[in-house]
C-alpha cells in the first residue's frame, strides 16, 4: 500500500539591525545595539501576534493560531480560491472554496525557521507565503529598529552538482548572503567575511566572481571558503546563482529548496501541540 506524505518547505529568518549606529534613547526598552540583539526575537514574536491579517498581492488570506508558547507558533492558513461549476441549467456559478494548510514558525534564536505546507491548489510558491509573513511583521519591527531577512533552506549537493555537470562552463558564480548573526549556521564563514559586513552596516553582501569571456571559472570542492559559503548559504543564509555558457538565465540553487515529509498517517488526528512536538523532532 503506497504511503502519502505532509511535505514542508523549509525557510530561515535573520532578525538584523537596520542600523547599527543608531540612537537607543529614541526606543522604548533598549539600552544598546547588544540588547537589541538580545530582545530581537521576543520583539519578532509579540510582531507576529500583533498580525490580525496575512496579505498576498492578488489572494486573500486568512488564518488561525492553533498552537503557541514562548518560542513557536502553528498557524492555520486558508486561501480564497474560488471554484467555477456549470449547474444543471446549463449556467456557470461560483461557489467559495479555502484550500488550507500549515504553517509553523520555531522562534528560538538559534533555529528562526518557518515551515510552510505544500497545498498547491491555495499557493504554488510556498515561498509567496513565507514572504507575507515577513512582510507582515516589518512595520512593527522598524519601529525597533529591525528587519526580518528569509531565505530557502536548499540542498548543498545542488550546487556541487550543478558545478560536477558544467566543468568548463560555469561564467560567473554570484553569492547573495544576509549579514549572519547566528551562530550556529555562521561558524562556517570567514571571520573576516562577518567582521566585514558588520563594520560597514551591510544587511547583505554580494559576492561576484567572474571568469574571463574566454575562459571559465575553476572550482575546487576543497577550497574552505568556498565550501563555507556554500555551506552558509545552503541553511538559509543566502543564494547562489550561477550563470552557465550557452544558458540564457541565471540557474538559483534555491530553486532546490530543502522540504520536510511526514508521514500523513503520523500526521493526521493529531492535536497541535503534538503536531508542533512532531515538526521540532524532524527539524532538529
Amino acid at each position: 500500500m503506497k504511503t502519502t506524505s505532509v511535505a514542508f518547505d523549509l525557510f530561515r529568518y535573520q532578525i538584523l539591525p537596520r542600523s547599527r549606529s543608531f540612537q537607543p534613547e529614541l526606543f522604548s526598552n533598549i539600552s544598546s545595539l547588544e540588547d537589541l540583539l538580545a530582545k530581537k526575537n521576543n520583539i519578532f514574536f509579540a510582531a507576529l501576534l500583533s498580525v490580525r491579517e496575512f496579505h498576498t498581492r492578488k489572494t486573500v488570506v486568512r488564518h488561525k493560531i492553533l498552537f503557541q508558547d514562548s518560542t513557536s507558533i502553528l498557524y492555520r492558513f486558508a486561501a480564497n480560491r474560488s471554484l467555477t461549476r456549470e449547474t444543471e441549467n446549463f449556467t456557470e456559478e461560483e461557489i467559495e472554496n479555502w484550500p488550507s494548510f500549515f504553517v509553523y514558525i520555531w522562534n528560538a534564536p538559534d533555529e528562526q525557521l518557518i515551515a510552510v505546507q505544500e497545498r498547491w491548489n491555495a499557493f504554488q510558491q510556498t515561498e509567496v507565503v513565507a514572504k507575507a509573513i515577513i512582510d507582515s511583521v516589518d512595520l512593527d519591527l522598524g519601529r525597533n529598529n529591525l528587519r526580518a531577512h528569509i531565505e530557502a533552506l536548499f540542498f548543498e549537493n545542488a550546487f556541487w552538482d550543478l558545478v560536477s555537470q558544467n566543468v568548463g562552463k560555469i561564467k560567473d558564480i554570484r553569492f547573495e548572503l544576509i549579514t549572519p548573526n547566528m551562530a550556529n549556521i555562521s561558524g562556517v564563514l570567514s571571520d573576516d567575511l562577518k567582521q566585514f559586513a558588520k563594520s560597514t552596516n551591510a544587511a547583505q553582501t554580494t559576492l561576484d566572481i567572474q571568469a574571463d569571456p574566454d575562459s571559465a571559472i575553476t572550482i575546487d570542492v576543497k577550497d574552505e571558503k568556498l565550501k563555507g559559503l556554500v555551506t552558509y548559504s545552503s541553511e538559509g543564509g543566502g543564494n547562489i546563482s550561477v550563470k552557465i555558457r550557452g544558458i540564457s538565465r541565471r540557474i538559483h540553487t534555491k530553486k532546490s529548496k530543502k522540504h520536510l515529509d511526514v508521514d500523513e498517517v503520523e500526521f493526521t488526528g493529531r492535536d497541535p501541540k503534538e503536531i508542533v512536538d512532531l515538526l521540532k523532532g524532524l527539524l532538529s
